[in-house]
């Protein structure tokens, strides 16, 4: 019994597609049915063309500014520990000054 409704099924099937064919290419409204749908269909592939092109154009603009932002950033961070850097050094040569005078001033004291 499956086998009969499947049969049939397919038979149906391949009736409507058969019909569907007809109608489309072998008649006069259904050849201008098939163009107008084969136009429509050339106007979306160029139209979803377009907007790619600018939704790329558009990417890569915010991908060039986000990586001049990042530059940007990135030279302010390795300018702050420049800075950083020198007061460190600026602290630590004062502290080995204050440093050696104490020692100097308490090797005075004692002799």
């Amino acid at each position: 019994m499956e086998n009969k409704n499947g049969l049939v099924a397919f038979a149906l099937l391949g009736l409507a597609i058969g019909t569907a064919a007809y109608y489309l290419l072998g008649t006069e409204d259904g050849k201008r049915q098939l163009e107008r749908a084969n136009e429509g269909v050339k106007s979306l592939t160029k139209s979803i063309k377009e907007t790619s092109k600018k939704e790329a154009k558009k990417a890569a603009k915010l991908a060039k500014s986000a990586k001049e932002d990042f530059d940007k950033m990135k030279g302010k961070a390795v300018e702050q520990a420049e800075k950083l850097a020198d007061k460190a050094s600026s602290a630590v040569s004062q502290a080995s000054q204050r440093a050696e005078k104490a020692i100097s001033d308490a090797k005075s004291e004692l002799g």
